[in-house]
């Protein structure tokens, strides 16, 4: 079987992700603007930017609750929305903006404690980069 080698450190943890919990269907990884970095899973990828930009505005809105813009940047955010088809769930931290698709009978902490470390994980592979490239750069 011939396996895609994932081109990015987000795919990279996108996909870790989903072998840490076999109930998520589908990953998105974002910017806090919005741009999609990254997909992994089982989502329809025509229109995956756009949902990803609405996922942003909407975690906007409620992290800034009268706040202001800057305040958005460093808003930690955890929101869950369930449905009878699954659950959807949203993580903010640092700079990124993770959602998931889960089965519907999911445990919702076990799922954000897998998104937290996920974006950890990321967010430590981002600044040991920075400084290798600060260290190559001198």
């Amino acid at each position: 079987m011939v396996c895609a080698v994932p081109s990015s450190a987000p795919e990279l943890a996108l996909r870790y992700l989903l072998e840490l919990s076999t109930d998520i269907r589908g990953a998105l990884l974002l910017d806090r603007d919005g741009r999609l970095l990254a997909s992994a899973g089982h989502l329809a990828a025509g229109d995956l930017a756009a949902v990803g930009e609405r996922l942003a505005a909407g975690a906007r809105g409620l992290a800034q609750n009268g706040r202001a813009d800057a305040d958005w940047a460093n808003a930690a955010i955890e929101i869950d929305v369930h449905s009878t088809g699954g659950t959807m769930f949203l993580l903010g931290e640092a700079e990124h903006l993770m959602a998931c698709v889960t089965n519907r009978s999911v445990h919702p902490g076990l799922i954000f404690y897998d998104m937290h470390a996920v974006l950890r994980d990321l967010e430590r592979a981002a600044a040991a980069e920075a400084v290798r490239e600060r260290g190559v750069a001198r």
